[in-house]
């Protein structure tokens, strides 16, 4: 009982982050507000008569048991609140009654390729023939690229119409389900608006400290800039020092991310320790008096809080801002904590705060990385032992990236399907000269107002960054820097993190008799892997993926298959790895298939195409065009078993039948929604069976 009174954040954070999952990952057992609040009480009442009415020590977990459960309704209760459905004022609850609304700039905008993106915060409604009505919500909109559209600002008042879609759902197996993503930050909705489409109220409505921070943000940005960094360098180094990541370039990040080093061009820890470090030696002439060094310590909060602000507030900076701030606050009170409880409590907090911060994979990757860190570094790093102090310090470094990517495995195996190979070669070359491009970064922003040592300064960051971008590069042109397709599901990711948090336990605890439950988890992973690949090995069938402005078609048998597609789609690596690859590594496919363009010819035994008609398996699939029109019936129709509208074709199901007997007509994403949805009327029409590729991807299992 001792040990575990070290670390009362760890026992409250468990069953606290419990509740919210139950509530975000067990919709079937949604509780009614009634219900959530008569549990509450009897909980409450519980804990009342056990904690007067137990006097004995053999008793008091029955207690703790009670406090544990109220813990779990509590993040059960906090999740339900900040849902944005729930709000009482959520706009989609009169949504029938809008014709415009009144939306606040939320983010500063940011420019993309054809657009400027931003999020806006619904202020007002407005009806033809209603009074306004104050509405909560967040959408995602996107403004075509105008003057009007660069001039907004963060906290601008603009009136949009009532024209929100909700956010598309995933579309293809293992696609990234950005809805869920955008459903967490409380974005339901979005919106592209012409320049003639919205208005600007000449109103800004801005949070003064945010706008602040926005605007010493572009100050610094634009300092960067003018002392000489540009593209790619300005790009890291705005990423490294002020997590501004717009300029990055999608090579670079591309880079990054294949040697195992994206985390580097993160704001964390580092960066908050060394301008706590900075700026402690600036204020040393405050350590005198002990008014004076309370008054340091509020800088230094104030400071560091500011940093995390104009950062972004992401998941690894608010962790890392927490943490010092517990430090700097414990010695305020002569009070010195341990490290794992300070860690499980700036995560309850931020828990508190914002339930969701739970699914957020920035936060769970910063969070298991820290923890990795502090469990595994002394116990790895006391394995080895070297004299020459240079040769120890890169055992230190080693030690450091091996525990962080061990404790973070599962979750780049579960959300990426990725390993990168050379990841300790990487972070070894890397972390010296990203601690170079940090202290440098930082003291160019701190003088950036003089001209000539600024652009010295400006010199050796470009230099740092220039160094770190080209080791990227070429560990990433090393052959297998990065291996794809390695797909785990919710079982087996449960597992590997039970063996996770059991290897942390039984090193943190010294308790071997952990090992046999660890092996168990391991054992129980390796046995639904298995069991997955035997599957694999026998799978059959087709599938037509739902792609806008493109085709896709895949016939697998086995571990291989053949994707039939347009010559635009096997250009666009981008939609490939976003929208493809992640049906490719559920089933265990190969990553770079074999593919055939619409106008070839192909035949390997099992698959073949001519023409326009496609036969696999023993059924046949036509490619509908204008060259296979009939102007009248015939006598005999060709049975095909599926025929594939794609593009922008007149829609014409009558041509259809005057030629294919057809057993399912499949329109294809490629198809504009306004043709689709005349394809989908004639189809119903002469009763013809059709599904629109729009609802998602067509499987169909073959065996």
């Amino acid at each position: 009982m001792t040990e575990y009174a070290k670390y009362p954040f760890v026992r409250m954070l468990i069953p606290f982050a419990l509740g919210v999952w139950c509530y975000v990952c067990l919709p079937a057992f949604h509780l009614s507000p009634l219900t959530t609040i008569i549990i509450a009480l009897a909980l409450f009442a519980v804990c009342l008569i056990t904690a007067f009415s137990l006097k004995s020590y053999r008793y008091q977990w029955l207690f703790g048991s009670v406090m544990a459960l109220y813990l779990v309704l509590t993040g059960y209760t906090l999740a339900r609140v900040h849902e944005a459905e729930m709000q009482k004022d959520y706009y989609r609850n009169f949504e029938a009654d809008a014709s415009y609304y009144v939306a606040r700039v939320y983010d500063p905008p940011t420019e993309r390729e054809k657009s400027f993106r931003t999020v806006l915060q619904l202020e007002y409604q407005f009806g033809d023939s209603l009074p306004s009505r104050p509405v909560t919500g967040k959408v995602m909109a996107y403004f075509a690229k105008t003057d009007s559209a660069f001039a907004l600002r963060y906290g601008d008042l603009i009136a949009i119409p009532a024209s929100i879609r909700e956010v598309t759902p995933p579309l293809n197996p293992g696609e990234f389900d950005y809805r869920a993503y955008l459903g967490r930050k409380g974005i339901t909705g979005q919106v592209y608006l012409k320049d003639e489409d919205w208005m600007d109220l000449q109103v800004n409505n801005a949070n003064p400290l945010y706008a602040f921070a926005y605007c010493f943000r572009d100050i610094l940005l634009a300092s960067l800039q003018s002392s000489g960094l540009n593209d790619n360098e300005f790009g890291v180094a705005a990423a490294i020092l002020l997590g501004y990541d717009d300029n990055l370039a999608d090579e670079v990040r591309k880079n990054y991310v294949a040697a195992g080093s994206m985390h580097i061009l993160c704001v964390s820890g580092m960066h908050v320790g060394i301008i706590y470090l900075l700026a402690s030696f600036l204020l040393g002439l405050l350590n005198r008096k002990k008014w004076q060094q309370t008054l340091k310590q509020v800088l230094l909060l104030v400071l560091i809080w500011f940093y995390a602000l104009i950062t972004g507030l992401t998941p690894s900076i608010l962790r890392a801002s927490l943490m010092i701030s517990f430090v700097i606050i414990g010695e305020m009170i002569c009070r010195q904590g341990f490290i794992i409880n300070t860690i499980a409590a700036s995560a309850f907090i931020l828990l508190c705060v914002h339930p969701y911060n739970l699914f957020e994979i920035g936060f769970q990757l910063s969070y298991a990385s820290v923890v990795g860190i502090v469990v595994l570094h002394k116990p790895l790093y006391n394995c080895l032992y070297f004299k020459n102090k240079l040769l120890d310090k890169l055992w230190e470094i080693t030690v450091v990236v091996l525990t962080a990517q061990v404790a973070t495995i599962p979750f780049t195996l579960f959300y990426f399907n990725q390993f990168s190979t050379y990841f300790a070669l990487s972070n070894l070359l890397m972390t010296p000269i990203s601690f170079v491009v940090v202290i440098s970064g930082m003291v160019l922003l701190l003088v950036s107002w003089i001209p000539c040592i600024a652009v010295w300064v400006g010199y050796l960051v470009w230099g740092a960054v220039y160094g770190m971008n080209w080791v990227v590069a070429k560990i990433e042109s090393l052959p297998l820097s990065i291996i794809k397709g390695l797909y785990i599901n919710e079982f087996e990711f449960a597992m590997l993190l039970a063996a996770l948090l059991l290897l942390l336990m039984m090193v943190a605890m010294q308790k071997r008799r952990l090992l046999f439950p660890l092996l168990s988890a391991l054992l129980l992973m390796m046995v639904s892997v298995t069991m997955r690949l035997y599957h694999s090995d026998q799978q059959n069938g087709l599938m037509v993926y739902s792609l806008r402005n493109h085709t896709a078609v895949d016939f697998v048998r086995g571990g291989e298959h053949v994707l039939l597609a347009d010559s635009a789609l096997m250009a666009d690596e981008g939609t490939i790895d976003y929208s493809l690859k992640g049906a490719w590594a559920q089933r265990h496919l190969a990553m770079h298939p074999q593919t055939i363009g619409f106008d070839e010819d192909f035949d390997n035994g099992s698959l073949r195409k001519k023409s326009n008609l496609v036969s696999f398996n023993g059924k046949l699939m036509a490619l509908w065009d204008d060259d296979c029109r009939v102007g009248d019936s015939l006598s005999y129709r060709l049975p095909v078993d599926y025929l594939l509208v794609r593009g922008k074709q007149k829609p014409d199901v009558q041509a259809i039948v005057n030629g294919y007997d057809a057993q399912l007509l499949l329109i294809d994403g490629s198809v504009p929604r306004y043709l689709a949805e005349k394809w989908m009327t004639q189809a119903e029409a002469l009763d013809v069976p059709c599904y629109s590729l729009r609802e998602g991807a067509f499987e169909a299992d073959l065996r």
